[in-house]
């Protein structure tokens, strides 16, 4: 069956190739007359601002009336929430800060539209319009407005011109806060940053509207400072500066699906002003588009930097920019101001910056601008995966296609087509041969017990080539149609296995697992239909998948657990890793399935035995009974212990009953497809012309496993809905994604409809 591109679902995919990868209340004031709203429901104790003298009327500053809700909820015990009814509120400045001793968590529901004192002398220098720090725990949500004026205060910035200029308010301050959410709120007209983070630990942001005129002076969308492990993601941001900033002493930031414009793009810096900065490292842009912005992603250092510093470990990753002056920069001799006092090189050392499958169109002709220190010059700068159109005219375009791997940069470089300079593999390469060199003695195992003639022997070749493959990839990463992915060290290792005779070196253990899983299929699925609450049920479902999805004889240490003790399905359950996962979409998830059920879903499949039947079928069983029509997508050809579509074909047909049901449901509506794969891993630009087509009208892509759900595809953007589910089995992916072995990444990604 020939291959052809999924084109139907818009699939953008990205290899994941570099798997890298501030006690007591400020304020002061008299508490208005008026009792709180202070009960317990569900152990929560909830307190209205309306009960604290809030007025809501737009005229009346309402500033005591929050302060003095917050100060009560600050000194209650347990679970706390702050509700801000819908009205408009005139408040601020305002600072609400902890600890909250006895306070587990704090929800601060608003569903109000704030607005901000336009009188400039009651705001401090440097301060925030509303202020949180000190907290641990703290939840801000409810879909409500921000509202910075700003306004008034625009022509009194003169920052753009004044290196000694005052700062102006920025709408919410974060400060020394941890495990922080917030989500679901708008900011507009910000009189500075419209958020602003400074020593945040454990930081999520997500479904932010943020939005100033294109002329409005700093108001980044986000500027984050001195933190770590921050996530934002699914949000609109549209100012007159950065759409997000990253500035000095950041540690594990990731920035995905953001739509940013106008703006001035994504930017790390600038950095290098002050004596004593702190490094960057970790940082992750990724799933993003840009539009109509000065600049894509600009990396900016000053000039004559008064201490050493470092940026470095940063990805730049599956980034759509359409009509982008300056799609990518990197600037070491930034000076806004009319004139700078020296021209001394900067002294911050840019290292291990990837760029990967960004494209788009530039209206200018240069697309890519490297200017690096003098002093310091840039190392391993890596280029990757490049198709731009340069609009320069009405009948002028210059098409761009760049793929390059710079290990030290000169001082000044405009790139367009370059090469590797490197003739060995760089870390990341090498980081996946290593994995794959130690996978070779479980396979090598396996093979010895196969059906073949002679299979200890052909199995001892295996092992030789494979190995003399991989060290040639260390050496020569072009070499064997490099450079070395993990698509590539499979399709190497599976041809090795299949000239040398070996079809199928899992059969006899996926036979013995699937019978195994058959015969538990059915008080599994009456485990699952007894919890009536639909919620728990979907998460049940969810941990039988994670639960399922470790019998992956891909690992090398699952694999040798499983050849001493086997594996249980049901006691897998029981010792997931407790939420919240290293990636931890469940709740999104389980609120979009409450309100949707989708027209069809299509399934990536993994695993044999207990992960296709104990984990996938009774989520698709679910999916059938909610009206969901269901593709199963598996395997042309047998690849480790992945399920294969001829294996798959025969198992629904065991589980069904004498009526085609399977457990009761119907499955007129379920559809076992090819997916065109032979690996363990898929390039979903590359599938079965039959999945292709009955992907063209799904709603709802699923991929399974860590070889298809996160090594390849955690990244992958689709017109559609998509959920990427997985176990991480191996140490080095474990490392990336900041998590544990055994982890699990439940990542759902939503069609934002604009």
């Amino acid at each position: 069956m020939g291959n052809m591109s999924l084109e139907f679902l818009d699939v953008r995919l990205i290899f994941v190739l570099s798997m890298f990868w501030v006690g007591g209340v400020f304020g002061k004031g008299v508490k208005p007359e008026g009792r709180s709203l202070h009960h317990r429901a569900k152990n929560s104790a909830v307190f209205d601002v309306m009960s604290f003298g809030a007025r809501a009327d737009g005229r009346t500053d309402d500033s005591n009336a929050f302060m003095a809700a917050w100060k009560e909820a600050c000194q209650s015990t347990g679970r706390v929430h702050i509700t801000i009814p819908k009205g408009t509120y005139i408040i601020g400045p305002l600072k609400f800060s902890g600890p909250c001793l006895n306070v587990s968590s704090l929800t601060l529901q608003v569903k109000g539209y704030l607005k901000a004192t336009t009188d400039l002398r009651k705001y401090g220098f440097g301060g925030g319009w509303l202020e949180f720090a000190w907290m641990e725990g703290l939840t801000l949500t409810g879909g409500g407005t921000f509202d910075g004026q700003g306004a008034r205060a625009w022509p009194h910035n003169k920052c753009p011109t004044d290196s000694n200029c005052k700062l102006l308010p920025t709408s919410l301050k974060f400060v020394a806060m941890n495990k922080t959410v917030i989500r679901g709120l708008t900011s507009v007209n910000s009189k500075f940053f419209h958020i602003a983070l400074v020593e945040c630990h454990n930081f999520k942001g997500s479904r932010l509207k943020i939005s100033a005129p294109e002329t409005s002076p700093n108001t980044d969308g986000i500027h984050i400072e001195r933190s770590s492990s921050v996530y934002f993601s699914l949000s609109h941001i549209a100012t007159g500066d950065d759409c997000i900033s990253v500035g000095q002493g950041n540690s594990q930031i990731t920035i995905t699906s953001i739509t940013c414009g106008p703006g001035h793009g994504i930017s790390v810096g600038s950095l290098g002003k002050y004596p004593d900065e702190r490094d960057v490292s970790g940082l992750v842009v990724k799933d993003c588009t840009m539009t109509g912005t000065t600049n894509g992603i600009r990396i900016k250092t000053w000039a004559n930097s008064p201490g050493n510093s470092a940026a470095t470990n940063m990805t730049f990753e599956n980034i759509v920019m359409n009509n982008v002056t300056n799609p990518i920069i990197i600037d070491q001799l930034y000076c806004p101001f009319t004139s700078c006092t020296s021209k001394a090189p900067s002294r911050v050392k840019l290292s291990d910056i990837y760029f990967k499958n960004i494209r788009g169109t530039s209206l200018s002709e240069v697309a890519v601008a490297l200017e690096c220190s003098k002093g310091i010059p840039c190392q391993n700068i890596t280029l990757k995966m490049f198709t731009w159109t340069c609009h320069l005219g009405r009948n002028k375009q210059l098409q761009v296609a760049a793929m390059s791997k710079l290990n030290s940069v000169a001082p000044k470089s405009h790139l367009h087509v370059s090469l590797r300079q490197s003739s060995q593999a760089n870390p990341t390469e090498l980081a996946w041969i290593d994995l794959f060199l130690n996978s070779i003695p479980s396979f090598k195992k396996r093979a010895e017990t196969d059906a073949v003639d002679d299979a200890p022997a052909r199995a001892e070749k295996f092992a030789q080539r494979y190995s003399e493959i991989l060290e040639d990839l260390k050496k020569d990463p072009e070499s064997h149609g490099g450079p070395p992915d993990c698509i590539l060290l499979c399709r190497l290792r599976e041809q090795v296995l299949r000239e040398l005779g070996f079809k199928d070196i899992f059969k006899k253990v996926k036979d013995e697992e699937n019978a195994k899983a058959i015969s538990l299929f059915e008080n599994v699925v009456d485990l699952s239909d007894a919890i009536e609450d639909e919620g728990k049920r979907l998460e049940n479902l969810v941990r039988g998948i994670f639960a399922g999805n470790i019998f992956d004889l891909g690992s090398a240490q699952l694999a040798e657990v499983f050849s001493k003790d086997g594996m249980s399905f049901l006691a897998s359950c029981q010792n997931l890793v407790p939420r919240p996962w290293v990636i931890d979409d469940l709740d999104a998830f389980k609120l979009k399935w409450s309100k949707k059920s989708w027209k069809k879903a299509v399934i990536f499949v993994d695993n044999s035995g207990a992960d296709i039947i104990l984990g996938i079928l009774p989520f698709a069983r679910e999916l059938l009974r909610r009206g969901t029509q269901v593709v199963l997508a598996a395997n042309d050809l047998p690849s480790i212990n992945d399920i294969t579509y001829p294996e798959l074909i025969e198992i629904i047909s065991k589980l069904k009953d004498n009526e085609g049901k399977l457990k009761g449901v119907d499955t007129t509506n379920l559809f076992i497809a090819n997916s065109g794969n032979d690996l363990p891993v898929i390039d979903l630009s590359r599938v079965s012309q039959e999945i292709a087509y009955l992907a063209s009208d799904a709603d709802l892509v699923i991929t399974e496993g860590m070889g298809r759900g996160i090594e390849t595809n955690l990244y992958a953007q689709f017109k559609c809905d998509s959920l990427k589910i997985g176990m991480v089995k191996h140490p080095e992916v474990a490392q990336f994604l900041g998590g544990r072995l055994y982890d699990c990444v439940f990542k759902y990604n939503e069609v934002l409809l604009s």
